[in-house]
């Protein structure tokens, strides 16, 4: 299966706000560390900004054609 990079950016918004969510959850109950929660996060917000930028790029590319 293939996506796009739009795809692929909106599923990793809607991971990050899932995470946001539930993590602050599961360090209050002791079952993921603060650490561990803040690089999840801010892993999948990562992912989020690197496909808008190559969806950014594509747009750019496509301009200058």
């Amino acid at each position: 299966m293939s996506f796009t990079y739009q795809q692929k950016q909106k599923a990793a918004e809607r991971e990050a706000r899932m995470r946001r969510r539930v993590y602050p959850k599961l360090v209050e109950r002791g079952q993921l560390t603060d650490q561990a929660a803040k690089e999840g996060i801010g892993i999948m917000e990562a992912i989020a900004a690197d496909y808008a930028a190559a969806i950014a790029a594509e747009s750019a590319k496509g301009r200058l054609l």
